[in-house]
């Protein structure tokens, strides 16, 4: 009894250290605070720990003022400096300069966005820093190029109430310019590994092209590949009338379902859970190996693993402070995400629905009999879509009135659509005469898929605009 108290309080101490550095990131994301008063509140912190040491809760109270503290920090260390070597230095200004794309070209219906980082000043001067650039669809660019751009640089500005300053500056980007003059100087100046992750995945997406009519082939490619630019507007404003815009990313929400309901699915085909669960593990780094290894799809594989390792073990409520210890892992290594990234939000928030929700959900139902892990598909998708919904609302300004509906007749697709998809992907680069055949299932999942959007998508009542 004595020994579980002890775990019990060192647990509760541990997320009370993880939470107050959470809530010094936080802060700092609002408030500029003179660094000054941030060493004084630790150096409080550490002496009021001293003074109270032999008392231990005013002891770990105290050590918190020091956690706290670290948090702001961390943040505002996060914080861009500018001089002449960084290349937001410049802007409003037109300037000459060579710099290498550093990340996989984002391909649009009429446009091409890139990222370049800079190298030198046409003067000679060494710059550094990330710009987004939009080019047209040709020439095509890839990544490693080695390019001469002639540009205005701007600042990103908030639009139409989306702070699109803020959402460029998590991944490090305080500039933009659009249609520069380009001269390509030299290819394959990247990393190896990752040109030929992108050429692979290039080839996958003309085979997608040549076995799929549209709009089928555009998303099939965004929601297991990460790349929507080629989805029409109009199927993407349906998508968000019914609350499954997550479907068309790589999110965290989107992994942490797929993989929860894959764990489900092979407990229910008789697959023992520990070799479900490392089976899924490998599928999960493979996946991420396949599409490049994004930041942003590395975070959402951390929080599905992490929902998936809460199933495995049994102990939903006992996984908080690994789901926290996570959340610090990646607000450490990038503060910016806390408050500007979306789609870290709905996975952290989509495993908490897992953790709390599901267990609640699934005891109201247990009465109900599962059938290759339906009843179980369908509880994760409503445990996750409890969860996310008011972050959606609030970031959106849209309630689907639908959401839950739709999510639940759509979701149970997507570990289907992603193993007969691989599979279809697979014999039709073995045998390409044959590959429209092989892509007949995936095009009857993904039309299914879409007629569902659509319909419930079109009606008047589907979503309330706040």
């Amino acid at each position: 009894m004595n020994l579980s108290i002890k775990l019990s309080t060192k647990s509760q101490i541990f997320r009370y250290f993880l939470l107050l550095f959470i809530a010094g990131i936080a802060v700092a994301s609002w408030v500029f605070i003179d660094y000054f008063f941030i060493y004084l509140i630790a150096l409080i912190g550490l002496i009021l720990a001293l003074i109270f040491w032999s008392k231990l809760t005013w002891r770990y109270l105290f050590l918190g003022l020091i956690i706290l503290a670290l948090g702001l920090v961390r943040y505002q260390f996060s914080l861009p400096k500018t001089d002449p070597e960084k290349i937001w230095f410049y802007a409003d200004q037109k300037i000459n300069f060579t710099g290498i794309i550093t990340d996989e070209p984002d391909i649009r219906i009429d446009k091409t966005k890139i990222i370049v980082l800079a190298k030198n000043l046409a003067a000679g001067q060494k710059v550094d820093g990330k710009v987004l650039i939009n080019v047209g669809l040709y020439p095509v660019y890839q990544y490693g190029d080695l390019l001469s751009i002639s540009c205005n640089l701007k600042k990103p500005e908030p639009f139409s109430g989306f702070a699109y300053d803020r959402y460029l500056a998590k991944d490090d980007i305080y500039v933009i310019c659009s249609y520069p003059k380009i001269s390509l100087i030299k290819k394959n100046q990247g990393n190896y590994f990752l040109s030929q992750i992108y050429n692979f995945k290039n080839q996958l997406r003309n085979l997608i092209n040549n076995n799929l009519p549209e709009p089928q082939a555009s998303l099939f490619f965004g929601m297991n590949f990460g790349n929507r630019g080629g989805i029409p507007q109009e199927l993407s404003d349906q998508f968000s009338a019914t609350g499954t815009s997550h479907l068309v990313a790589i999110s965290g929400m989107n992994i942490t379902i797929i993989a929860s309901i894959l764990l489900a699915v092979f407990l229910a085909l008789g697959v023992c859970r520990k070799k479900s669960f490392w089976l899924i593990t490998l599928i999960l780094i493979f996946y991420m190996i396949v599409i490049g290894f994004p930041a942003s799809a590395v975070r959402a594989a951390i929080m599905g693993w992490l929902a998936m390792l809460a199933i495995y073990v049994g102990r939903l409520n006992s996984s908080t402070n690994a789901l926290l210890l996570s959340g610090v892992g990646m607000i450490f290594a990038n503060p910016k995400i806390l408050r500007d990234d979306v789609g870290f939000q709905l996975s952290f928030l989509a495993v908490l629905g897992l953790i709390y929700f599901y267990p609640f959900l699934e005891l109201k139902f247990a009465k109900f009999s599962s059938r290759f892990g339906l009843k179980e598909s369908l509880l994760l998708t409503m445990a996750a879509q409890i969860s996310t919904l008011p972050l959606i609302v609030y970031n959106f300004g849209r309630l689907s009135l639908i959401s839950l509906v739709v999510n639940i007749l759509v979701v149970p697709t997507l570990p289907a659509l992603m193993v007969i998809g691989f599979l279809s992907l697979f014999l039709s680069w073995l045998f390409p005469i044959w590959g429209q055949s092989f892509f007949w299932p995936v095009w009857l999942i993904m039309t299914y898929l879409i007629k569902v959007i659509e319909f419930f998508g079109s009606l008047p009542w589907a979503a309330l605009n706040l």
